[in-house]
């Protein structure tokens, strides 16, 4: 009985956290297009990114959701790709796009900084951004990335 009720424990607990890693992908319609993308909320995650990852599919994308008065500032740092940019709102409305956004090869690294507090930052494949149409001032459907709590600083 008691081996039983610790393999049923420790089912749980790994259902758990399978549970928590499938929370990091969404699917999303951008566009009219079908995206896979990966939310990171938490320091850790929003500090690796994309970092040492030698491709990023046209459909994929990294979502970065920011605690509350954040003015986020991205680098590319040990980025291997370019990268499209894309800063969001609150409301998922877009404020500013960096497009084709090369990987940073000497110190120091140019830094794309927010202009003001926002939630979130895209990071796409370079030239997703043209291949959208995607422009400043659009809302975006950013599907159940909006039902997340936002991250606490």
């Amino acid at each position: 009985m008691r081996q039983l009720l610790c393999l049923l424990g420790l089912s749980l607990i790994l259902l758990c956290g399978h549970a928590t890693a499938d929370e990091r992908k969404l699917v999303v319609e951008l566009a009219g297009e079908r995206m896979l993308l990966e939310r990171v909320a938490d320091p850790e995650s929003r500090r690796q990114g994309l970092m040492g990852r030698a491709k990023l599919a046209d459909d994929e994308g990294m979502l970065f959701d920011f605690p509350p008065g954040t003015r986020p500032a991205i680098w590319m740092r040990n980025m291997v790709i370019a990268l499209d940019l894309v800063y969001l709102d609150g409301q998922a409305r877009i404020t500013h796009i960096f497009s084709n956004v090369p990987p940073c090869e000497t110190m120091p690294c140019q830094v794309y900084q927010a202009d003001r507090s926002l939630r979130f930052v895209l990071e796409l494949a370079a030239g997703s951004v043209q291949r959208l149409n995607l422009e400043v001032g659009q809302q975006l459907d950013l599907g159940a990335a909006m039902d997340f709590p936002q991250p606490r600083l």
